[in-house]
């Protein structure tokens, strides 16, 4: 069987309240294999914008790993991989 396209394990984010802390996200694990078809359901508040926040590199896990295709997207990219990255797109945006 081939390696998932996505791995989340013991994924925890934290958000400091007015005076205890907040768990937006406490120990969610799952996998998603290649070319399935995955839903994240649940209700108002139970992380579900978080995880794909922390998934896309928008915001950093207090604790737990995201891998994606492979990569670890628990951290976000270096500040100069994300500047070449942008700076690549805009001279294929402006060359004729």
């Amino acid at each position: 069987m081939p390696a998932p396209a996505i791995v989340v394990t013991s994924l925890v984010k934290t958000f400091q309240g007015r005076g205890a802390p907040i768990r937006a996200v406490d120990d969610l694990s799952f996998s998603v294999q290649r070319g399935s078809i995955f839903g994240l359901l649940g209700p108002n508040g139970a992380g579900k914008t978080t995880t794909l926040r922390i998934m896309t590199t928008l915001a950093r896990p207090t604790s737990g790993s995201v891998e994606v295709l492979g990569y670890d997207r628990s951290r976000p990219r270096s500040r100069s991989a994300a500047t070449s990255a942008s700076s690549s797109r805009n001279r294929q945006r402006t060359s004729c």
